[in-house]
């Protein structure tokens, strides 16, 4: 085991000298600027004690929103001896949003909103927020940049105090994401579909505006889950770009097995809290395991998970520190359950994708000794998140040793599934295919049918709400065969025949439905009601010939 260690220690190091990690050499940015606005909150004894340490700071506002949090003499002397010459407010708070540089803060005042910056500093907005009272004034996890929330009794106070005036100036920080709305399973014509960006973002920085999803920025602290989350890839995280990123790892997987080093292990972690854990037991991890750094570990998802087993990796390793916002680790541990039973139903181990909350250390075996080793594959080199999952799903069907189904079942929420038609309810509307955004669903062109590709599907439920009969529903499966990406007819029936032309036009289920529905219309009583079974020419021909015939049904238009 020493031995096998040392090798894989130094297979690693040489693939290290010849693979080198990808970096954005100028990356995307956004920037802040801030000149030192700040606004104090809490209690006034406790914003008094913290305005009398910030002289650095432009102006310093006051504002009191909570009761005094200690009454002693000798405390309340020094609270109110301390930025004496500040003026005080109170107030309650109606609404606070924004970030570093553009806080904008309303207060109900005499029944009405008014912006306070306006009020107490003749500014539209502040620059920095801190708060000592014991309410966060924001609900997200991970709070914008500029806000600090300290209770009074907080150790951190005195260093978030000696932090604020170095929040002077210009900033920069990189824009994480990409986001490309055409390729968006969220909404279309009116209809709600998919929502996972924002189920999962811990800093709100997603919203969904006129159908659209838009992510601020500024906001953004680039937790990753929203591109893990995306099923069709129109989120993508840009650091690295994934494409870039994925031929990192093979490349190095690669170098790795050609300097003899053998059962890689992939471990992603984050760029802090994850690389200090590593940095503090470097001497105890086993030799084949391959540290991967993102910048948030939630930036890799399945379809990267699944391309390092594919180009040869044992197992593939996400290490979960204690600093993951609870909605991103969450998501990790949903998609992962996802993964391991597509593992399973391969029959492969569930472990060979698993999230861990501490390093492995090389007391423990070099490896699994039952995981089963996977032939690498060429260059995975697309740029399509679905295209790239499944480029590497397809090779691990190759490689499985013991004989897989045809259909493997998933969990509910995955973006793998097929789209179940009710053939007594359906009639060929075609609103589903109005609203798909993957084009999965088609019509059948001149014969009334749905056809559908199971590969496109994202199961974003855009079909299944905009179909007016609840005729659809979604079932989370991965077909294993060829037949994934075929376009096969799901639902058919035959055409009506245009009764003055025997033109097929329409499904005659569509037509039954028409005739029941407007039987009673005044518009379509006696004859007229036989326009409903004529094609579109043959039903305008009617209606003129009837106006040419009678005058004065004009009159009725």
């Amino acid at each position: 085991m020493t031995n096998e260690h040392n090798i894989n220690l130094q297979a690693l190091k040489e693939a290290h000298k010849k693979v080198m990690l990808p970096h954005n050499l100028a990356p995307p940015t956004v920037s802040y600027s801030t000149y030192g606005h700040l606004l104090i909150l809490g209690s006034e004894d406790m914003i008094r004690l913290a305005a009398a340490q910030l002289e650095q700071m432009a102006s310093v506002t006051l504002l009191v929103t909570e009761a005094v949090s200690n009454c002693s003499d000798k405390h309340l002397r020094n609270a109110l001896d301390s930025a004496n010459e500040l003026p005080i407010y109170k107030a309650k708070i109606d609404s606070v949003k924004g970030f570093l540089g553009q806080f904008q803060v309303t207060i109900k005042q005499d029944h009405q909103v008014e912006n306070f910056a306006k009020i107490s500093q003749n500014r539209v907005h502040f620059d920095l927020i801190l708060n000592l009272g014991k309410e966060s004034l924001f609900v997200s996890e991970l709070s914008p940049t500029g806000y600090f929330h300290v209770g009074s009794n907080d150790s951190r106070l005195a260093s978030v105090l000696s932090e604020l005036p170095q929040y002077i100036g210009e900033f920069e920080k990189p824009r994480y994401f990409q986001i490309n709305n055409d390729i968006c399973a969220h909404s279309n014509r009116g209809q709600t579909g998919c929502t996972r960006c924002l189920e999962v973002c811990p800093a709100d920085a997603i919203s969904s505006s006129k159908g659209l999803i838009d992510i601020n920025p500024h906001l953004c602290h680039g937790a990753g889950g929203c591109a893990t989350a995306c099923p069709t890839g129109a989120i993508s995280y840009a650091l690295p770009q994934p494409v870039r990123m994925h031929n990192y790892i093979q490349q190095l997987l690669s170098a790795y097995r050609d300097n003899g080093g053998q059962n890689p292990v992939i471990l992603f972690h984050d760029q802090e809290q994850g690389l200090q854990l590593l940095q503090q037991c470097s001497d105890s991890l086993p030799g084949n395991v391959i540290p991967i750094q993102l910048e948030e570990v939630a930036a890799a998802g399945q379809e990267t998970w699944f391309s390092c087993l594919a180009s040869g990796a044992l197992q593939v390793q996400l290490l979960i520190t204690q600093e993951l916002p609870t909605q991103v680790s969450n998501l990790l541990k949903k998609e992962v359950t996802i993964s391991q039973e597509i593992l399973l139903g391969l029959g492969y181990k569930a472990n060979q994708i698993e999230l861990i909350s501490a390093p492995p250390n090389k007391t423990t075996a070099e490896h699994n000794k039952d995981v089963q080793s996977i032939e690498p594959i060429g260059l995975i080199n697309s740029t399509n998140k679905r295209e790239t999952f499944f480029t590497a799903f397809d090779h691990l069907v190759k490689q499985a040793v013991a004989p897989i189904n045809d259909h493997l079942a998933l969990p509910a929420g995955s973006p793998f599934g097929q789209v179940a038609i009710n053939n007594t309810s359906c009639t060929l509307c075609m609103s589903c295919v109005a609203v798909c955004p993957t084009q999965s669903l088609t019509d059948g062109g001149e014969k009334p049918a749905l056809n559908f590709r199971e590969q496109s599907c994202v199961q974003c439920g855009l079909c299944e709400t905009a179909c007016p009969e609840e005729a659809i529903s979604l079932i989370p499966r991965l077909t294993t065969t060829g037949l994934r990406n075929t376009s096969i007819e799901i639902h058919s029936e035959a055409a009506f025949e245009c009764i003055s032309c025997s033109k097929p036009f329409a499904p005659k289920s569509t037509i039954d439905k028409m005739l029941d529905k407007l039987s009673g219309h005044p518009y379509f009583q006696g004859p007229a009601i036989n326009r409903l079974k004529m094609c579109e020419d043959c039903r305008v021909n009617d209606i003129f010939t009837d106006l040419s015939t009678h005058p004065e049904k004009q009159l009725e238009l």
